[in-house]
Protein backbone atom coordinates (compact mmCIF):
# COMPACT_ATOMS: atom_id res chain seq x y z
CA UNK A 1 0.00 0.00 0.00
CA UNK A 2 1.29 3.45 -0.88
CA UNK A 3 -0.98 6.23 0.74
CA UNK A 4 0.15 9.65 -0.15
CA UNK A 5 -0.51 13.14 1.71
CA UNK A 6 -2.49 14.08 -1.28
CA UNK A 7 -4.50 11.51 -1.01
CA UNK A 8 -4.84 12.14 2.96
CA UNK A 9 -5.78 15.72 2.67
CA UNK A 10 -8.19 15.42 -0.10
CA UNK A 11 -10.50 12.68 2.02
CA UNK A 12 -10.17 15.23 5.40
CA UNK A 13 -11.36 18.29 3.01
CA UNK A 14 -13.84 16.19 1.62
CA UNK A 15 -15.05 15.05 5.39
CA UNK A 16 -15.12 18.84 6.27
CA UNK A 17 -16.86 20.09 3.05
CA UNK A 18 -19.13 16.98 2.64
CA UNK A 19 -19.03 17.73 -1.19
CA UNK A 20 -16.40 17.24 -4.02
CA UNK A 21 -16.82 20.65 -5.19
CA UNK A 22 -16.32 22.58 -1.86
CA UNK A 23 -13.39 20.59 -1.23
CA UNK A 24 -11.83 21.16 -4.39
CA UNK A 25 -12.49 25.08 -4.33
CA UNK A 26 -10.77 24.51 -0.33
CA UNK A 27 -7.54 22.58 -1.89
CA UNK A 28 -7.47 24.95 -4.73
CA UNK A 29 -7.36 21.98 -7.11
CA UNK A 30 -10.20 20.45 -9.83
CA UNK A 31 -13.10 18.57 -9.23
CA UNK A 32 -11.83 16.16 -11.28
CA UNK A 33 -7.86 15.68 -9.08
CA UNK A 34 -10.16 15.28 -6.26
CA UNK A 35 -12.83 12.36 -7.36
CA UNK A 36 -9.59 11.16 -8.68
CA UNK A 37 -7.44 11.07 -5.57
CA UNK A 38 -10.38 9.70 -3.13
CA UNK A 39 -10.63 7.21 -5.77
CA UNK A 40 -7.09 6.30 -5.73
CA UNK A 41 -7.59 5.91 -1.37
CA UNK A 42 -10.67 3.78 -1.45
CA UNK A 43 -9.49 1.38 -4.07
CA UNK A 44 -5.67 1.14 -2.26
CA UNK A 45 -7.60 0.84 1.49
CA UNK A 46 -10.34 -1.40 -0.50
CA UNK A 47 -13.14 0.24 0.88
CA UNK A 48 -15.65 2.84 0.54
CA UNK A 49 -14.94 5.70 2.65
CA UNK A 50 -18.42 7.66 2.33
CA UNK A 51 -21.55 7.16 1.85
CA UNK A 52 -23.98 9.92 -0.15
CA UNK A 53 -27.21 11.02 0.89
CA UNK A 54 -28.57 14.17 -1.09
CA UNK A 55 -25.87 15.10 -2.94
CA UNK A 56 -23.47 15.08 0.37
CA UNK A 57 -20.95 13.06 0.93
CA UNK A 58 -21.29 11.47 4.84
CA UNK A 59 -18.44 9.47 6.24
CA UNK A 60 -19.15 5.89 6.48
CA UNK A 61 -18.07 3.96 9.45
CA UNK A 62 -14.64 3.09 7.40
CA UNK A 63 -14.41 6.97 6.94
CA UNK A 64 -14.53 7.77 10.40
CA UNK A 65 -11.95 5.36 11.91
CA UNK A 66 -9.46 6.78 9.25
CA UNK A 67 -10.34 10.72 10.08
CA UNK A 68 -8.54 11.33 13.31
CA UNK A 69 -5.61 8.96 12.14
CA UNK A 70 -5.23 10.84 8.52
CA UNK A 71 -5.43 14.80 10.02
CA UNK A 72 -2.83 13.40 12.72
CA UNK A 73 -0.83 12.39 10.03
CA UNK A 74 -1.06 15.67 7.95
CA UNK A 75 -0.23 17.57 11.06
CA UNK A 76 2.83 15.64 11.86
CA UNK A 77 3.48 16.68 8.37
CA UNK A 78 3.22 20.11 8.42
CA UNK A 79 5.37 19.92 11.41
CA UNK A 80 7.84 18.11 9.24
CA UNK A 81 8.00 20.43 6.65
CA UNK A 82 8.93 23.31 8.84
CA UNK A 83 10.54 21.83 11.45
CA UNK A 84 13.93 23.17 10.07
CA UNK A 85 12.58 26.63 9.06
CA UNK A 86 11.32 27.53 12.80
CA UNK A 87 13.60 25.95 14.91
CA UNK A 88 12.34 26.13 18.57
CA UNK A 89 9.24 28.13 17.76
CA UNK A 90 5.34 26.86 17.50
CA UNK A 91 4.49 25.69 14.16
CA UNK A 92 1.39 25.27 11.97
CA UNK A 93 -2.13 26.84 11.61
CA UNK A 94 -4.58 26.68 14.40
CA UNK A 95 -8.19 26.73 13.88
CA UNK A 96 -9.99 27.87 16.83
CA UNK A 97 -13.62 28.33 17.03
CA UNK A 98 -15.56 30.35 19.63
CA UNK A 99 -19.44 30.94 20.79
CA UNK A 100 -20.29 34.57 20.15
CA UNK A 101 -19.54 36.17 23.56
CA UNK A 102 -16.08 34.82 23.73
CA UNK A 103 -15.29 35.06 20.64
CA UNK A 104 -16.06 38.78 20.16
CA UNK A 105 -15.55 39.80 23.69
CA UNK A 106 -12.59 37.58 25.44
CA UNK A 107 -10.29 36.17 21.72
CA UNK A 108 -9.26 39.34 20.42
CA UNK A 109 -7.44 39.56 23.65
CA UNK A 110 -6.40 36.55 24.30
CA UNK A 111 -5.01 36.00 20.81
CA UNK A 112 -3.33 38.88 21.02
CA UNK A 113 -1.57 38.06 24.29
CA UNK A 114 -0.89 34.47 23.23
CA UNK A 115 0.88 35.69 19.75
CA UNK A 116 3.11 38.18 21.82
CA UNK A 117 4.06 35.68 24.26
CA UNK A 118 4.98 32.91 22.09
CA UNK A 119 5.01 34.88 18.23
CA UNK A 120 2.66 32.09 16.60
CA UNK A 121 0.43 34.03 14.21
CA UNK A 122 -1.30 31.21 12.14
CA UNK A 123 -4.28 31.27 13.93
CA UNK A 124 -8.04 31.81 12.45
CA UNK A 125 -11.42 32.25 14.63
CA UNK A 126 -14.78 31.39 13.70
CA UNK A 127 -17.30 32.75 15.72
CA UNK A 128 -20.82 30.58 15.94
CA UNK A 129 -23.24 29.23 18.78
CA UNK A 130 -21.80 26.61 21.19
CA UNK A 131 -23.69 23.90 19.39
CA UNK A 132 -22.36 24.68 15.95
CA UNK A 133 -18.99 24.74 17.34
CA UNK A 134 -19.14 21.15 19.20
CA UNK A 135 -20.48 19.84 15.45
CA UNK A 136 -17.34 21.24 13.67
CA UNK A 137 -15.39 19.94 16.55
CA UNK A 138 -16.67 16.51 15.43
CA UNK A 139 -16.32 17.20 12.31
CA UNK A 140 -12.31 17.89 12.50
CA UNK A 141 -13.31 21.36 10.92
CA UNK A 142 -11.86 23.17 14.24
CA UNK A 143 -8.60 22.25 16.47
CA UNK A 144 -10.39 23.24 19.68
CA UNK A 145 -13.50 25.02 20.29
CA UNK A 146 -13.83 28.04 23.29
CA UNK A 147 -17.81 27.48 24.50
CA UNK A 148 -20.55 28.92 26.89
CA UNK A 149 -22.84 25.83 26.61
CA UNK A 150 -22.82 22.22 27.62
CA UNK A 151 -21.33 19.60 25.26
CA UNK A 152 -22.70 15.99 26.15
CA UNK A 153 -20.95 13.71 23.39
CA UNK A 154 -18.94 10.76 23.63
CA UNK A 155 -16.48 12.14 21.42
CA UNK A 156 -15.55 15.49 22.46
CA UNK A 157 -13.11 16.33 25.58
CA UNK A 158 -14.26 19.02 27.36
CA UNK A 159 -11.66 21.16 29.35
CA UNK A 160 -12.85 23.85 32.45
CA UNK A 161 -11.93 27.35 31.21
CA UNK A 162 -12.46 30.38 33.41
CA UNK A 163 -15.80 31.68 35.11
CA UNK A 164 -18.69 33.99 33.61
CA UNK A 165 -21.15 35.86 35.74
CA UNK A 166 -24.53 36.33 34.35
CA UNK A 167 -27.22 39.05 34.78
CA UNK A 168 -30.34 40.19 34.12
CA UNK A 169 -30.56 43.48 32.08
CA UNK A 170 -33.17 45.96 31.99
CA UNK A 171 -33.73 49.12 30.00
CA UNK A 172 -31.89 51.93 31.89
CA UNK A 173 -36.10 53.59 32.60
CA UNK A 174 -37.11 50.03 33.47
CA UNK A 175 -39.13 50.43 36.81
CA UNK A 176 -37.71 47.21 38.30
CA UNK A 177 -34.83 48.91 39.15
CA UNK A 178 -36.56 50.52 41.83
CA UNK A 179 -37.31 47.59 43.34
CA UNK A 180 -34.37 46.23 46.21
CA UNK A 181 -33.76 42.62 47.51
CA UNK A 182 -35.09 41.29 43.59
CA UNK A 183 -35.17 37.10 43.38
CA UNK A 184 -36.22 35.49 40.27
CA UNK A 185 -39.34 34.78 41.02
CA UNK A 186 -39.94 38.40 41.33
CA UNK A 187 -39.50 38.62 37.43
CA UNK A 188 -43.18 36.87 36.79
CA UNK A 189 -44.84 37.58 34.02
CA UNK A 190 -42.27 39.41 31.95
CA UNK A 191 -41.13 39.32 28.56
CA UNK A 192 -37.42 38.39 27.46
CA UNK A 193 -35.54 39.25 24.89
CA UNK A 194 -33.50 35.86 24.25
CA UNK A 195 -31.03 34.32 21.37
CA UNK A 196 -31.30 31.58 19.48
CA UNK A 197 -31.59 28.12 20.17
CA UNK A 198 -28.31 26.06 20.35
CA UNK A 199 -26.57 28.88 22.21
CA UNK A 200 -24.89 29.25 25.57
CA UNK A 201 -26.82 31.95 27.41
CA UNK A 202 -29.86 30.52 26.04
CA UNK A 203 -29.17 26.84 27.25
CA UNK A 204 -28.16 28.95 30.97
CA UNK A 205 -31.33 30.43 30.79
CA UNK A 206 -33.60 27.68 30.59
CA UNK A 207 -31.58 25.84 32.93
CA UNK A 208 -30.66 28.26 35.32
CA UNK A 209 -33.64 31.04 35.54
CA UNK A 210 -36.32 29.84 33.87
CA UNK A 211 -37.86 27.28 36.34
CA UNK A 212 -37.42 30.19 38.98
CA UNK A 213 -39.79 31.92 37.20
CA UNK A 214 -43.98 31.13 37.35
CA UNK A 215 -44.49 32.97 34.16
CA UNK A 216 -42.92 34.29 31.54
CA UNK A 217 -43.12 34.84 27.42
CA UNK A 218 -40.22 35.16 24.42
CA UNK A 219 -40.85 38.48 23.55
CA UNK A 220 -38.02 38.49 20.29
CA UNK A 221 -35.61 35.20 19.76
CA UNK A 222 -32.13 37.01 18.06
CA UNK A 223 -29.21 35.48 16.59
CA UNK A 224 -27.04 38.18 17.45
CA UNK A 225 -25.61 40.13 21.03
CA UNK A 226 -25.56 43.35 20.06
CA UNK A 227 -29.27 43.43 18.90
CA UNK A 228 -30.42 41.78 21.71
CA UNK A 229 -28.75 44.32 23.79
CA UNK A 230 -30.44 47.27 21.70
CA UNK A 231 -33.74 45.64 22.12
CA UNK A 232 -33.47 45.38 25.50
CA UNK A 233 -32.34 49.13 25.90
CA UNK A 234 -35.39 49.99 22.99
CA UNK A 235 -38.03 48.51 26.26
CA UNK A 236 -38.42 45.42 24.27
CA UNK A 237 -37.87 42.80 26.96
CA UNK A 238 -35.64 41.96 29.42
CA UNK A 239 -32.52 39.82 28.89
CA UNK A 240 -29.92 36.89 30.51
CA UNK A 241 -26.70 37.91 29.03
CA UNK A 242 -22.90 37.46 29.95
CA UNK A 243 -21.43 40.60 31.97
CA UNK A 244 -18.62 40.77 29.57
CA UNK A 245 -20.72 40.77 26.38
CA UNK A 246 -22.95 43.79 27.94
CA UNK A 247 -19.78 45.81 29.16
CA UNK A 248 -20.41 48.41 27.09
CA UNK A 249 -23.70 48.67 26.96
CA UNK A 250 -23.22 48.83 30.94
CA UNK A 251 -20.70 52.30 30.35
CA UNK A 252 -22.43 53.77 28.32
CA UNK A 253 -25.65 53.60 30.08
CA UNK A 254 -27.89 51.89 27.16
CA UNK A 255 -28.81 49.13 29.78
CA UNK A 256 -28.58 48.47 33.50
CA UNK A 257 -28.01 45.38 35.66
CA UNK A 258 -30.71 44.74 37.98
CA UNK A 259 -29.96 43.92 41.48
CA UNK A 260 -30.86 40.11 42.40
CA UNK A 261 -30.13 38.78 45.55
CA UNK A 262 -27.86 35.47 44.18
CA UNK A 263 -25.53 35.93 42.09
CA UNK A 264 -25.61 33.81 38.66
CA UNK A 265 -22.31 32.07 37.04
CA UNK A 266 -21.46 29.63 34.26
CA UNK A 267 -18.44 27.89 33.20
CA UNK A 268 -17.16 28.55 29.94
CA UNK A 269 -15.03 25.62 28.10
CA UNK A 270 -12.75 24.22 26.29
CA UNK A 271 -13.45 21.29 23.94
CA UNK A 272 -11.38 19.21 21.47
CA UNK A 273 -12.12 15.57 19.78
CA UNK A 274 -10.68 13.42 22.01
CA UNK A 275 -9.30 11.49 19.01
CA UNK A 276 -7.83 14.59 17.95
CA UNK A 277 -3.80 14.10 17.53
CA UNK A 278 -2.75 16.64 20.18
CA UNK A 279 -0.30 19.10 18.77
CA UNK A 280 2.74 20.94 20.67
CA UNK A 281 0.90 24.09 19.10
CA UNK A 282 -2.21 22.97 20.43
CA UNK A 283 -1.07 21.88 23.59
CA UNK A 284 0.87 25.04 23.99
CA UNK A 285 -2.31 26.96 23.63
CA UNK A 286 -4.20 25.01 26.25
CA UNK A 287 -1.47 25.61 28.63
CA UNK A 288 -1.44 29.29 27.87
CA UNK A 289 -5.68 29.45 27.76
CA UNK A 290 -5.69 27.60 30.81
CA UNK A 291 -3.07 30.29 32.68
CA UNK A 292 -4.67 33.39 31.31
CA UNK A 293 -6.08 35.69 33.22
CA UNK A 294 -9.29 37.62 32.33
CA UNK A 295 -8.75 40.52 34.37
CA UNK A 296 -7.00 42.35 32.29
CA UNK A 297 -10.12 42.97 30.00
CA UNK A 298 -10.80 45.17 33.05
CA UNK A 299 -8.58 47.44 31.46
CA UNK A 300 -9.66 47.52 27.62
Amino acid sequence: MNLSLKQLRVFVAVSQQQSITHAAKSLFLTKAAVSMALSELENQLGQRLFDRTNNRLHLNPHGQRLLPIADELLHRAASIDTLFQQSGQLIGELAIGASETIGNQLCPWLLAQFRQQTAHTQQTLHISNSANIAEMILHYQLDIGIIEGDVNHNDIETIPWIKDEMCIIVAADHPLLESTGLTLADLADTAWVLRESGSGSRAFFKSHVAPSISQWQIAYELNSIEAQLNFVAAGLGIACVSKFSAIHALDNGRVRILPLKHKLERQYKIIMHKQKYKSELISAFIDFSQQWDSSTLSTH
